[in-house]
């Protein structure tokens, strides 16, 4: 069947496709405007017992009062709080990335490489050693030794690329 624009019309202007539209787009909407189009609308009688046949294209409410009072809660809480907000200074972010780097590696390292060179700086290296290596001495080949800061002190890069 060859689709018409007189059919395709049709079809755009019924309620089916009206319905599956409107409940598309109902999932992006943010609390506020759900809750300023619901709070003008009278509630749905028939939705109340099931018999509702429109959906979410129906003129009345189908939320109950309880939902629209806990959606009302809600937005005046997240509102709330974004006046309230409290905003650290520049000094205070850093004393805070500063505290959590050098707490990171002392509490949990996961198994990561960790690495303390000469000026007090830790670097956690993206890959794992395996503490059973340890056991062979020096005895490994280069590739399964564990990585020091030391080995690194007298590496002549000329350049990158």
């Amino acid at each position: 069947m060859v689709a018409t624009p007189s059919m395709i019309k049709t079809h755009n202007n019924g309620i089916v496709h009206q319905k599956l539209v409107q409940e598309h787009y109902q999932q992006f909407k943010d609390p506020e405007t759900i809750l300023a189009e619901e709070s003008k609308k009278k509630p749905c009688a028939r939705f109340a017992s099931g018999q509702c046949q429109f959906g979410s294209i129906c003129r009345f409410s189908h939320y109950t009062r309880d939902q629209l009072s806990s959606l009302r809660e809600w937005v005046t809480s997240k509102n709330a709080s974004k006046s309230e907000a409290v905003y650290p200074s520049f000094i205070d972010l850093v004393r805070n990335i500063l505290s959590e780097k050098s707490n990171k590696v002392e509490e949990s390292l996961d198994g990561d490489t960790v690495i303390y060179d000469k000026n007090g700086m830790t670097h956690v290296l993206p890959w794992t050693y395996n503490p059973i290596f340890d056991t062979y001495g020096e005895n490994l080949p280069p590739s399964l030794k564990r990585v020091k800061i030391e080995d690194f002190s007298d590496a002549k890069i000329a350049g990158w690329g």
